[in-house]
């Protein structure tokens, strides 16, 4: 596809910077040239798009496309034939992509359906977003969501798990560090490390051997730090993070993925499990906190929803980012943690509007950076340089 959209404001480059009466020319899937909309070749055939906005597609780093975003996922799954949940986490990508959401990474389903269904997309059997997956996540036998654990004990066993999801054709492994406040009634405390240093190293050095990143679901410090000193890419939750290992996290150039709505959704909505209830009420103000004190301390940042969890629907991005946005406010440095950062954790030419990246992005009526609920006023979404219809 070759198409010059012109007379737009594009949030252009890493820093999402502001070029007003701009034209995108995309070619063959890709960002081909930016340039001022009196630049264009007059034998160019263009569409006219005065006073919109032009921001790269959002990207969600942590959903879960099987579930349902009910008050307890969990029991609905246990409803659900396997073709259902198919089916469902199907419907849920389609939503994605029509909401402007080009890029999402589930890390855990049962039966690792996001795999089917990220296979399914590549193969372009329905139209859904870019979807990095997990599969099965690495578990301690009876570790934080055993249902769609991958059970490991010993370094051993660890490496055979991480070799496993590989031969699925996983895009990213996903481990279980701690402990968490949904999924489990008994047996388990957020706080509470779970798979060990070695078993997570082992984890690391393979999946990265296959070029994979690892992303740890980590709460408690102690599973934090293991999961970092391992060697992990991203810290998904990270609610009991200090100075120490996030200088750590600097140094090492692993990513924080804060997740900061669900755990909120989670404490502070009746109607969830109270057993979850009661462990997230413990633990949000820490969490809180941590966002305060180092979303500024040079640490990488991106936006997870948890999308498919309780309350948290299919897609809650940009609820993730309003809630961060109630910590911060720097709409740039907030979209950014969807955008340009959400991009680089990955490790793909996405979430930004640069030439030779992935032509990913959305047509908004109104200006993200001033408010973000912006997001809300798509008027368009292009992915890999087509329209969505």
């Amino acid at each position: 596809m070759d198409v010059i959209i012109t007379g737009l404001t594009i949030l252009a480059g890493e820093h999402l910077e502001e070029k007003n009466d701009y034209a995108i020319w995309v070619k063959d899937g890709a960002i081909h040239q930016l340039l001022p909309s009196s630049s264009v070749p007059e034998s160019q055939k263009t569409i006219d798009k005065s006073g919109y906005y032009l921001a790269p597609g959002l990207i969600d780093l942590h959903v879960h496309v099987m579930w349902d975003g009910s008050d307890n996922p969990v029991v609905m799954h246990e409803k659900e034939s396997h073709e259902q949940m198919l089916i469902r986490a199907v419907a849920n990508c389609q939503t994605y992509i029509k909401s402007g959401v080009t890029t999402i990474r589930d890390v855990g389903s049962i039966n690792d359906i996001a795999l089917h269904v990220a296979e399914a997309i590549r193969r372009k059997l329905f139209q859904g977003p870019r979807l990095i997956a997990s599969g099965k996540t690495i578990t301690m036998t009876g570790g934080h969501d055993p249902f769609w654990g991958n059970f490991a004990d010993g370094p051993a066993e660890a490496l055979k798990a991480t070799r496993q999801q590989i031969f699925k054709n996983a895009q990213v492994i996903k481990v279980s560090a701690t402990g968490g406040v949904y999924g489990r009634e008994e047996g388990e405390l957020a706080e509470n490390s779970e798979l060990s240093y070695e078993e997570l190293k082992v984890i690391c050095d393979e999946a990265h051997r296959f070029g994979l990143k690892v992303a740890s679901h980590a709460i408690g410090r102690e599973g934090i730090m293991n999961s970092v000193l391992a060697g992990v890419d991203t810290i998904e939750h990270g609610h009991f993070v200090d100075q120490e290992i996030i200088d750590l996290m600097i140094e090492r150039n692993v990513a924080w993925i804060p997740t900061l709505y669900i755990y909120q959704q989670i404490a502070n909505i009746d109607g969830v499990p109270g057993y979850a209830q009661e462990k997230a009420g413990k633990i949000v103000e820490a969490h809180v906190s941590a966002f305060k004190k180092y979303f500024h301390s040079g640490v990488v940042i991106g936006a997870g929803s948890d999308a498919g969890s309780c309350y948290t629907p299919h897609p809650s991005v940009i609820e993730e980012l309003k809630t961060m946005n109630n910590y911060v406010d720097n709409n740039r440095a907030i979209l950014k943690t969807a955008t340009t950062n959400a991009g680089n954790i990955l490790g793909l030419n996405v979430g930004q509007i640069t030439v030779g990246y992935q032509a990913d992005f959305i047509l908004l009526k109104d200006n993200p950076l001033k408010n973000l609920s912006a997001l809300n006023s798509i008027s368009e979404v292009y992915l890999n340089g087509e329209l969505i219809d």
